[in-house]
C-alpha cells in the first residue's frame, strides 16, 4: 500500500484530504438536531371502547373478551392486555422490537378490520371501538405551562379563554406535535337538569327529552334548485345556537298545550365534568398546559419556540392571569450535553498535554493532537448522513474517541522517530516507518470496528441506544485511521526536528521511561518461567470478576437528576373527592418550605397528585436523590391518611417503565382463587422493604349497588323495558344527547341528568316515573331492586389469560435485580398448578436489555476473532490478543464495585467498548513479535523484542486513553450519573487491561508457539 508514501510525496493533497473532512464536519454539525438519547421507537397500539355506566364485570365480559378474539390472529405480539373499569375498556398492544414500519402498518390495518369486524357488541355502545396507533404516545411532558388566577377571574372564564384561545396557537408552533390539557377544569357543557316531578305531571318521558335534543339537533343538507337559467344552493341555518333555542325546543303537545324542554327541566350552562380536575399553585387556582414535541423535533428548538411565543403571549393576556414556563425539558437535555462538552474539551487538554510529555516537542506533539480536531469535526457528516444527533450517547462516544483517534497517530510518529534515532533522515524515516505500521494501522481500526458490527443486525432498546455510540465511535475511529496514513506522514516527514535539543524535562521523562522499560523487560522474563503461576492468578482475578458482576445491582438506567419529582398519595379506601381537598394542604405542607423546590403543582382528579419541580441544579446544593429522601421522612412525620410516594420523573424520551409490574395469571379462568392469590403476593411486597406503594388490581375496593330489574313486573304493568332502561341512565346516568352549535363559532354538547341534589340517595327511585302503555306514571322503584355489595374496580387480562396486575415504586438503594432475585424465590410458593406469573414494566426491559447485551458481547467477540484470524492469517494470534479481554472486565468491575455503581446499559456499552480497546494492545505486541520470529529470532526473543520496543507506544496510548475518560468518571450534574459510570468502567478497565496486556499477551505468546507451529493452515500455506 503506497498511499502513506503519497501522502508524504504530496503535502498539499493528505492536507486537503483533512481540511475537506473538517469542512463537512463543520457543515453537518449546524443540521445536527439535539437529544437527551437516540430515538427509541416502540411500536404499540392501543383499542378502547366505552359503555356510559358499564360495570367492570359487563365490560370485561361483553368488550374485553370479544377485542382479545379479534386480535388473537395479530403476529408480533410482544404482550397484550386489557384494563375494564367502569363505563370503558382497552385493549394494550406491545409488539416485538423486531417489527418493521411496513410490517407495523400491516399489522395495524388486520387489527382495525379485525376490531370493525365484530357485530355482536352490546346495544348500549353507541360508538365503535377506536383503533389507536400508540408509537408516538409518551407520557412525560417535554414542558408545562402553567396559569395562576391572581385576579379573581371566574374559573370556566379562565378555561375557555386557555383552551380556545391559547391552545390554538401553540399547537401551531413549529415542532409541537400535541397540547395536552388545559389540567384544572373542564370544558363547558349544556347541562339538561330533569325535573322528576314536572315529567309526571306532564307524563314525559326521560327518552323523549333526548330524542327531542337528538332530532332538533341532526344534522341535513337541502340540495339545490335549479333553475332555467342559474342553480342556487340552499344552506340550512342551525335552528338550536343558544340556551334560549334549546329551552324552546318543543317535545310534544297535549290537549292543545306545547310542552317544551323548559318545563321539565333547568336548561344552564355549566361543566362537562361532575368532578373536574383542579389545580393549585401556591394557594392559588390555577391551570397547565402540557405540551410535547413532534417524534422527530429538536426538543431544544422547540423549547426556544415556545418560549418566544409564551414571550409573545404575554403582550395579550387577560388581566389577572399570569402565565410561566413552569417546567422545561430542554434545560436538561442542554445541561447535560454541556456537561459533556465540558468533558470533551477537558479530555482534550489533558490528551494533548499527555502526547506533549511523551514526545518532548510541540512540532512533534502537533502531529497526532492536529488528528482530534479532524477526526471529531468530521464524524459530524458521518453521524449527519447516517441521521443521528447529538446526544448524551454520542457525545460519550466523541469524547473516548478523542483517546483513540490520537493512538493511529502516535503509532506513526513513535515509529518514525525510532528510525530517526537510528540515523534516517526524518523524510526517509516517515516513508520506512510508515509502511511498517500501515498493518497494525489498519488492523486495529478494523478490530474496533468490528465490534460494533453486530448492532446493526439487532433491534430494541439497548440496540437503539448502542448503534448511534458505536457507530459514531467506529466512524471516528475510521478518519483517525485514514489520517495516520495520510496526514500524519507527511506532517512527519516535514515537521520532525531531529537537531533541536531536547528540553531538560523531556530528558528527565525520557530516562525515566528507559529505566521503566528496561525494569519492565526484566521483570517480564521472569514471568516466561512462571506460566502456571499466571494462569491460577488469571483465573482467580477471573473469578472475583464474576463475584462482582453477582453483586452488583443491575438497573437499565440510572435515574438523573431531571429536577421533576412526582408525588402520588394514596388516600384510604373508597375516600371520595371532598376527602382529598379537606387533606390537600396537609399533603402541600410536605412539599412547602424545602429549599430545593421550586414549584408546587398539586393537582386533584382521581386522587391527589403533585408534580415538584426543583429549583435549577446551581441554585441547589441538594441532588434530587436527597430531596426525595427529605420529603418521604417528612410525609412519614407530618402525613397519617395518605401513603405518599416519590419517583423521578425521567427526562430521557424513551417512554419506558420505571416501576414493577408483576402479571399474575390462571388458566381456569378462576378468579376468586387468583383474588385470594394476588392479595397474598401484595402482603408479600408489602412486607419487603424494597418497594413502596404497592398497588393490586383485584382489590374489591369499590363500594357498589348492584341492581336488579323486575322483567315479570314491567310486563304486568305494561312498561316498555326499553323505557326502564332508558330513564335509569338518563336520570341516574348522565347522558350526551346532542351538541349545541352556538352563536360564538364552538361546540358544545349537550348533558342531560336529573338535577343532582335529588341523588343523594335511594329514595330518589320512588320520584322518578316511567309511563305505561295505559298512560299511567309509575315509579321505578315499582321495577327496581337494589341491592349492596363490593366490587373489583378494574379487571385486566394478560396474554388472554385473566390476570391480577400488581405495581409498585423501587425504593431508593434497591435495584431491579435484587428484587426480581426475591420474588423468583417467594413467588412460586404461593401459586396454585393452574397459576403463573410474567414480568412487566421495568424488569421486563431489564431482561430483554440483558439478553440484548449478552448477544451483542459474544456476537463482537466472534468478529473481532474472525476479522484478526483473517488478517494475522491465523487461528492462534488472535486468541493470544483476545487474553486479555477478561482480564480488562476483572478492572472494570472491580472499579464499578468500589466506587457502589450498578451494572446498566452505560456500564455495557463501556465493558463492550474495552474489548476493542485493550486488542490494540495485544495486535501491537503480536504483530511485531511475529516480525521478529519472520527474521529468524525464536519465540522468547521475539516477544521481549516486541515488548521491548512497543512499551511506549502502549504507554502512551493507554494514558490517552484513560485521561480522556477521567473527565467522564469525574462528571457531575445534571446527566452525570451515566458519564461517571462509563468512564469508571473504562478507566479501571484499561489500568488492568494495559498492564496485563503488557505481561500476559508476551507470555502467552511464548506458551502458543508450540501450538502455533501445529497451525495446519500454516503449513499447507508455506508448501
Amino acid at each position: 500500500m503506497r498511499l502513506p508514501e503519497v501522502c508524504i510525496r504530496h503535502p498539499i493533497f493528505a492536507s486537503v484530504l483533512s481540511i475537506m473532512a473538517v469542512l463537512l464536519g463543520l457543515i453537518a454539525f449546524q443540521k445536527l438536531d439535539i437529544q437527551y438519547f437516540p430515538e427509541h421507537t416502540t411500536h404499540s397500539a392501543s383499542v378502547n371502547a366505552s359503555i356510559a355506566g358499564a360495570s367492570a364485570d359487563f365490560m370485561s365480559s361483553n368488550v374485553a373478551d370479544k377485542l382479545i378474539a379479534a386480535a388473537s390472529g395479530i403476529d408480533k405480539v410482544d404482550t397484550m392486555s386489557t384494563d375494564c373499569s367502569e363505563g370503558r375498556c382497552s385493549l394494550t398492544i406491545k409488539f416485538n422490537d423486531d417489527t418493521s414500519d411496513i410490517d407495523y402498518t400491516n399489522l395495524m390495518n388486520k387489527l382495525r378490520s379485525s376490531v370493525e369486524g365484530i357485530n355482536d357488541f352490546p346495544q348500549s355502545m353507541i360508538d365503535k371501538p377506536t383503533v389507536t396507533d400508540d408509537t408516538s404516545a409518551t407520557d412525560a411532558a417535554s414542558n408545562i405551562i402553567t396559569f395562576v388566577n391572581a385576579g379573581g377571574m371566574e374559573k370556566q372564564v379562565m378555561y375557555d379563554y386557555i383552551s380556545q384561545q391559547l391552545v390554538p396557537q401553540l399547537k401551531q408552533v413549529q415542532g409541537v406535535g400535541a397540547v395536552w390539557g388545559p389540567y384544572g377544569g373542564s370544558q363547558k357543557a349544556v347541562r339538561v337538569w330533569l325535573n322528576p316531578e314536572q315529567m309526571k305531571a306532564l307524563n314525559i318521558k326521560a327518552a323523549d327529552v333526548v330524542g327531542t335534543l337528538g332530532s332538533y339537533n341532526a344534522s341535513f343538507t337541502s340540495g339545490a334548485i335549479k333553475g332555467k337559467s342559474r342553480d342556487f344552493s340552499i344552506n340550512p341555518l342551525n335552528q338550536v345556537e343558544t340556551l334560549d333555542d334549546v329551552k324552546d325546543l318543543v317535545i310534544k303537545v297535549s290537549e292543545g298545550k306545547i310542552i317544551r324542554v323548559a318545563d321539565v327541566a333547568d336548561v344552564v350552562m355549566g361543566e362537562e365534568s361532575l368532578s373536574p380536575s383542579m389545580l393549585s399553585i401556591g394557594g392559588h387556582s390555577a391551570m397547565s398546559l402540557q405540551i410535547l414535541p413532534l417524534s422527530n423535533a429538536n426538543p431544544v428548538t422547540v423549547a426556544v419556540n415556545i418560549k418566544a411565543e409564551i414571550a409573545r403571549m404575554q403582550q395579550h393576556l387577560l388581566q389577572g392571569l399570569e402565565m410561566t414556563l413552569a417546567y422545561n425539558q430542554a434545560d436538561f437535555i442542554e445541561a447535560s450535553i454541556d456537561e459533556g462538552f465540558s468533558a470533551l474539551i477537558e479530555a482534550v487538554i489533558l490528551v494533548s498535554l499527555v502526547v506533549v510529555l511523551f514526545l518532548g516537542s510541540l512540532r512533534a506533539a502537533s502531529i497526532p493532537i492536529i488528528t482530534i480536531p479532524v477526526c471529531v469535526i468530521g464524524v459530524f457528516a458521518v453521524m449527519s448522513a447516517l441521521g443521528f444527533s447529538i446526544n448524551v450517547l454520542t457525545i460519550l462516544a466523541i469524547i473516548l474517541a478523542i483517546g483513540l483517534v490520537v493512538d493511529d497517530a502516535i503509532v506513526v510518529v513513535e515509529n518514525c522517530y525510532r528510525h530517526i534515532e537510528n540515523g534516517e533522515t526524518p523524510f526517509n524515516a516517515a516513508i520506512k516507518g510508515c509502511q511498517e505500521i500501515i498493518f497494525p494501522i489498519i488492523a486495529m481500526t478494523l478490530t474496533l470496528v468490528a465490534v460494533y458490527l453486530p448492532i446493526g443486525l439487532m433491534s430494541g432498546l439497548t440496540a437503539d441506544l448502542f448503534r448511534q455510540f458505536s457507530f459514531t465511535l467506529a466512524a471516528a475511529v475510521i478518519i483517525s485511521g485514514m489520517v495516520a496514513l495520510t496526514l500524519s506522514p507527511m506532517m512527519s516527514a516535514y515537521l520532525i526536528n531531529t537537531t533541536a535539543q531536547q528540553p531538560q524535562w523531556f530528558n528527565r521523562v525520557e530516562n525515566a521511561l528507559q529505566q521503566l522499560n528496561y525494569l519492565y523487560i526484566k521483570e517480564l522474563e521472569k514471568w516466561f518461567v512462571r506460566k502456571r503461576l499466571m494462569f491460577g492468578a488469571a483465573v482467580v482475578l477471573v473469578g472475583l470478576a464474576g463475584i462482582a458482576y453477582w453483586q452488583l445491582p443491575k438497573i437499565l438506567l440510572p435515574a438523573e437528576d431531571s429536577g421533576f419529582i412526582d408525588v402520588a398519595s394514596n388516600g384510604p379506601t373508597g375516600v371520595g373527592r371532598q376527602y382529598h381537598l379537606n387533606h390537600n394542604a396537609e399533603l402541600n405542607g410536605v412539599m412547602d418550605g424545602h429549599p430545593a423546590v421550586g414549584a408546587n403543582l398539586s393537582y386533584i382528579e382521581g386522587e391527589p397528585v403533585n408534580h415538584v419541580l426543583l429549583k435549577p441544579w446551581g441554585e441547589r446544593s441538594e441532588g434530587i436523590d436527597d430531596v426525595i429522601n427529605d420529603l418521604m421522612t417528612k410525609s412519614k412525620a407530618s402525613v397519617s391518611a395518605y401513603n405518599m410516594s416519590f419517583s423521578i420523573r425521567s427526562a430521557n424520551n424513551l417512554s419506558i417503565a420505571n416501576n414493577l409490574r408483576l402479571e399474575l395469571t390462571t388458566l381456569d379462568r378462576n378468579k376468586d382463587e387468583l383474588n385470594a392469590t394476588a392479595a397474598k403476593v401484595q402482603k408479600l411486597l408489602e412486607d419487603y422493604s424494597g418497594v413502596t406503594n404497592v398497588d393490586n388490581s383485584v382489590l374489591r375496593d369499590q363500594l357498589r349497588y348492584d341492581l336488579s330489574i323486575d322483567r315479570n313486573a314491567i310486563i304486568l304493568s305494561g312498561v316498555s323495558y326499553g323505557d326502564v332502561t332508558n330513564a335509569l341512565s338518563t336520570f341516574l346516568g348522565s347522558v350526551k344527547a346532542a351538541d349545541l352549535h352556538a352563536t360564538d363559532g364552538f361546540t358544545y354538547p349537550i348533558q342531560v341528568q336529573v338535577n343532582l341534589d335529588k341523588l343523594s340517595d335511594f329514595s330518589v327511585l320512588n320520584k322518578l316515573y316511567v309511563t305505561s302503555e295505559s298512560g299511567q306514571a309509575l315509579p321505578l322503584s315499582q321495577f327496581v331492586s337494589i341491592k349492596q355489595t363490593t366490587a373489583e374496580s378494574n379487571i385486566k387480562t394478560f396474554m388472554g389469560l385473566d390476570s391480577a396486575e400488581l405495581t409498585a415504586d423501587i425504593m431508593p438503594g434497591y435495584s431491579t435485580d435484587e428484587i426480581k432475585t426475591y420474588l423468583d424465590e417467594q413467588l412460586p410458593l404461593l401459586l396454585n398448578d393452574a397459576q403463573g406469573f410474567k414480568y412487566n414494566g421495568v424488569v421486563k426491559d431489564l431482561m430483554d436489555s440483558q439478553a440484548g447485551t449478552q448477544s451483542l458481547f459474544l456476537l463482537a467477540l466472534v468478529f473481532i476473532y474472525l476479522i484478526l484470524a483473517a488478517q494475522f492469517e491465523s487461528f492462534v494470534d488472535p486468541l493470544i490478543i483476545l487474553l486479555t479481554v477478561p482480564l480488562c472486565i476483572v478492572g472494570a468491575l472491580l472499579t464499578l464495585t468500589l466506587f457502589g455503581q450498578s451494572m446498566n446499559i452505560y456500564s455495557q456499552i463501556g465493558l463492550l467498548t474495552l474489548v476493542g480497546l485493550v486488542t490494540k494492545h495485544g495486535i501491537l505486541l503480536v504483530e511485531f513479535a511475529n516480525k521478529q520470529q519472520a527474521q529468524g529470532l525464536n519465540a522468547i526473543e521475539a516477544a521481549l523484542s516486541s515488548a521491548k520496543s512497543r512499551l511506549r507506544p502502549i504507554l502512551m496510548t493507554s494514558l490517552t486513553m484513560i485521561l480522556s475518560a477521567i473527565p467522564l468518571a469525574l462528571a457531575s450534574g445534571p446527566g452525570s450519573l451515566g458519564l461517571a459510570n462509563i468512564g469508571l468502567v473504562l478507566v479501571g478497565g484499561l489500568l488492568t487491561g494495559t498492564f496485563f496486556s503488557l505481561f500476559v499477551v508476551p507470555v502467552a505468546y511464548v506458551a502458543m508457539a508450540e501450538l502455533k507451529e501445529k497451525d495446519v493452515l500454516a503449513k499447507l500455506r508455506l508448501t
